[in-house]
């Protein structure tokens, strides 16, 4: 008897320590949560008015037929569905999430408080998921755009005089800078696109729409994070 009471005396003082840690852990990591929704607070205003801005610029801004590319800016009327949808989704989730707060502070008790911040976490999906196909759409225009720069590089006429045959070409070594323009804004459509993937994992799996254990949407998480971080480093340092 005593014998078996000191082997789980024994597990209790090596448990102990370790559960009080990852209590510790699990309290930091909700504080710093509640932390974000103090900032994000009253963000759901900027997304309102992002989403009226970008509606009322394409209304006001008639496309010029002899623009190619203006008329493309402007009159593309997919990428403004998608950017108004995007960024009204947005502004309804942090809308619907701010009447939670209380409940979160502990400050109140709603019966309705769980069941608010589950619809309002739906429109966090929902906003992220239209931002990962509007990053899909934004590749297809600039794949489509530089496959016509080529074509018409390739249509331009050019003359030669036997003074250029001399001198040496460096436009192959150097690129033209659209083209340097044009990957940049790749990569970064590619690396706000994994962003959003990433992050669409967290609402999902909360409202049961992605069957993931906490892991792996914790993974998904720390890597969205750490891209965005590194976005917001590099401002820093320009």
């Amino acid at each position: 008897m005593s014998s078996s009471l000191s082997v789980s005396q024994i597990g209790e003082n090596i448990n102990s320590p370790l559960a009080i840690e990852v209590a510790q852990w699990a309290t930091a990591k909700n504080q710093f949560a509640l932390a974000r929704r103090y900032l994000r607070l009253f963000k759901w205003i900027d997304c309102f008015t992002v989403a009226h801005a970008e509606y009322q610029a394409y209304g006001n801004t008639p496309p010029r037929p002899n623009d190619e590319k203006e008329q493309k800016a402007s009159g593309d009327n997919v990428r403004i569905l998608l950017s108004v949808l995007k960024w009204s989704f947005l502004g309804i989730y942090l809308f619907m999430e701010m009447f939670t707060i209380t409940n979160a502070l502990s400050i109140t008790s709603y019966s309705w408080g769980p069941a608010l911040q589950i619809e309002a976490l739906k429109f966090w999906f929902y906003a992220l998921a239209v931002s990962v196909v509007l990053g899909i759409y934004d590749l297809s225009l600039l794949a489509s755009s530089s496959v016509s720069t080529r074509e018409r590089k390739d249509d331009s006429p050019t003359t030669r005089t036997p003074n250029d045959e001399k001198k040496p070409t460096t436009q192959s070594t150097n690129p033209p800078s659209s083209e340097v323009q044009t990957s940049a804004k790749r990569r970064a459509v590619c690396k706000q696109i994994v962003i959003d993937g990433c992050d669409l994992l967290i609402p999902g799996a909360v409202v049961g729409w992605v069957p993931l254990d906490p892991v792996t949407v914790g993974m998904a998480g720390s890597i969205s994070a750490l891209l965005g971080a590194s976005d917001v480093w590099a401002r820093v340092n320009r």
